[in-house]
């Protein structure tokens, strides 16, 4: 089979691909010129943990495990990380399998799942350490794949040609430090899957993901003149590999596959839950709010608080994994609203304000502006495209691609 890399822009929306295709040429270029599908349905809710997962797995959140960012532990929320995916990886399946496997910054994969391991440059941010006065067990999933050397010495023989040694700690310094960080972790990536891929002996299977879209689309807004940028980044930087690929004469021969997470829109107004329901333990994922319940009748009861707000509770948990299921339950703030955290500066006792993410996700199901998409160019790929499919079509796809048998709902698309 020919070598497959999976590349993945944070938070590019089906919506922003179609309109703006004259801000991301290599990305129009690669549709135009293969198999492009204009709108993939999220994950519920649609937000990085979960999208990442289904994109690893091509199943729901309630098989897989990752119905967010946070997730009940039974004491508390905290956030996901690789141990928690329930079921077997398409990295784990290919390498099994006896598949060559590079997984260059992308998050929610084990080090021992992939031949070549690097672990995604915000992985210190997901450790629950940064917010209490010690480390909880859970924070071991993440600091694992963080302490992880690389002991095949081909990201080592890359820093000796003159790439980068790794990525710089995002956590070290202000603001600035991290978001260079952000723009240099990301750049990395992609030159470390460039060169991998025009090596000698490329990867089988690659994942690897941008992030600085999400990152810029959360503070400076939907549609503004920054976003625009961050996501004409992403582009560029996949059009560098693009023209690696052709001075080493190896695009025609590679495959690859560009898809997204989730999407983003619009937030005006921000609900503070912490406010709303101080005795309670929630978890915000962005439109979406997760609260720890006993049972129907306290659930029924918190959603009567809720619904003054505007809030809605999901009928349906069929997103839950079985042992969730009457332990948490599912809340959509009202449109062009999201939930956040109450700023310091921000009275006590406030349950709203102007939002401080200008852009979010993880809407109500159904909203468009979740929507992904998914570009898929290479060697026997024929120029069409579909209107829509299902997010477990994506793993689906990529497994077929790369000769892995994956058990999933998803259908192959090519």
């Amino acid at each position: 089979m020919p070598p497959v890399i999976v590349i993945m822009l944070d938070g590019v929306s089906a919506d922003h691909r179609a309109t703006h295709a004259a801000r991301v040429p290599h990305l129009a270029a690669l549709a135009a010129g293969g198999f492009q599908v204009d709108r993939v349905r999220p994950d519920l809710p649609a937000t990085s943990l979960p999208g990442r997962t289904s994109i690893l797995t091509g199943v729901a959140a309630d098989l897989h495990g990752v119905y967010g960012n946070f997730i009940w532990d039974g004491e508390r929320f905290r956030y996901a990380n690789p141990d928690d995916v329930r079921v077997p990886t398409l990295p784990r399946l290919g390498l099994d399998a006896g598949l060559d496997v590079a997984v260059l910054g992308y998050g929610m994969v084990r080090p021992e799942d992939a031949t070549v391991f690097h672990h995604a440059w915000w992985a210190n941010e997901m450790l629950q350490r940064a917010r209490d006065a010690e480390p909880i067990p859970a924070d071991e999933g993440w600091l694992r794949t963080s302490r992880h050397r690389d002991g095949t010495g081909r990201l080592a023989a890359l820093a000796a040609a003159g790439l980068p040694d790794g990525v710089p700690d995002a956590y070290a310094g202000d603001r600035t430090h991290y978001f260079l960080s952000e723009l240099a972790g990301d750049q990395t990536m992609l030159q470390w899957t460039a060169a991998l891929a025009c090596g000698e002996a490329p990867p089988d299977l690659l994942f690897t993901e941008v992030l600085t879209p999400d990152t810029v689309m959360h503070l400076a807004g939907h549609e503004s003149p920054f976003s625009h940028w961050a996501i004409t980044f992403a582009d560029g930087l996949v059009g560098n590999l693009l023209a690696a690929l052709e001075r080493a004469g190896r695009r025609d021969s590679t495959t690859i596959v560009v898809t997204s997470d989730h999407g983003h829109g619009p937030v005006a107004r921000a609900l503070y839950p912490r406010e709303l329901l101080s005795d309670r333990a929630v978890a915000t994922e962005g439109a979406v709010l997760y609260v720890a319940v006993d049972g129907e009748r306290d659930a029924a009861s918190v959603a009567a608080r809720l619904a003054a707000v505007g809030v809605i509770r999901l009928a349906d948990d069929a997103h839950l994994p079985d042992d969730r299921r009457g332990v948490l339950a599912t809340f959509v703030a009202p449109p062009g609203a999201a939930f956040e955290h109450r700023p310091a500066e921000v009275p006590a006792g406030t349950t709203s304000g102007p939002a401080r993410y200008r852009s979010s996700h993880g809407f109500a199901p159904g909203t468009a502006s979740d929507d992904r998409f998914l570009i898929v160019t290479g060697p026997g790929v024929r120029p069409h495209r579909r209107a829509s499919a299902g997010s477990a079509d994506v793993a689906a796809t990529v497994a077929a691609l790369a000769g892995i048998e994956l058990a999933t709902a998803g259908t192959p698309l090519i």
